[in-house]
């Protein structure tokens, strides 16, 4: 079942990071393989969203449940319905805010689904985080204003100061 989780700082405040995240509507517009994404239904907590799916000629629908704590900074994505493609899905993303303003991103995702579409995520999944990774960041740094030192932080202490797990801290592959 692939999943992975990391840690990344992005320099920008964290209310503005979680919005672009929040706002599901504007992901086939940069994410590779969406084709279309709706909200279906309104909740206190959030809302239900409905995504097109189109890889490799296979195309799949599938619903979520979106979640949004503002006071904690996270959301959390879990499968709405039974049947579809996605046997199980959990995303969560938490916000931190650091001490020069911008944002440590928590990201966590495990997803499971039918075959044969579990074996082509399965080949592709560590190709695809770092892509769906880079587009959220550029995302960011199309739309927030950019916030923070402009001497580095040391993030490994910034991150022991969360209680988090320095490993965790992503670190793109070099090209």
């Amino acid at each position: 079942m692939p999943s992975t989780r990391f840690l990344e700082r992005v320099p920008h405040c964290p209310d503005c990071v979680m919005s672009l995240v929040t706002e599901v509507e504007r992901y086939p517009d940069f994410i590779p393989a969406m084709s279309a994404l709706r909200k279906t239904k309104d909740l206190p907590d959030g809302f239900e969203a409905e995504a097109m799916i189109n890889f490799k000629g296979i195309v799949e629908t599938f619903a979520s449940r979106i979640t949004i704590d503002p006071d904690a900074r996270t959301v959390r994505v879990e499968k709405a319905k039974s049947g579809g493609p996605v046997k199980k899905l959990h995303n969560r993303w938490k916000f931190h805010e650091l001490s020069d303003g911008s944002t440590l991103v928590d990201f966590e995702v495990d997803v499971r689904l039918m075959f044969p579409l579990e074996s082509l995520l399965r080949q592709k999944f560590d190709k695809a985080k770092v892509i769906i990774r880079n587009v959220f960041v550029e995302q960011a740094m199309d739309h927030c204003d950019r916030v923070g030192s402009i001497n580095p932080l040391i993030l490994t202490d910034e991150v022991a100061k969360l209680g988090l797990d320095q490993r965790l801290i992503f670190a793109p592959p070099l090209v």
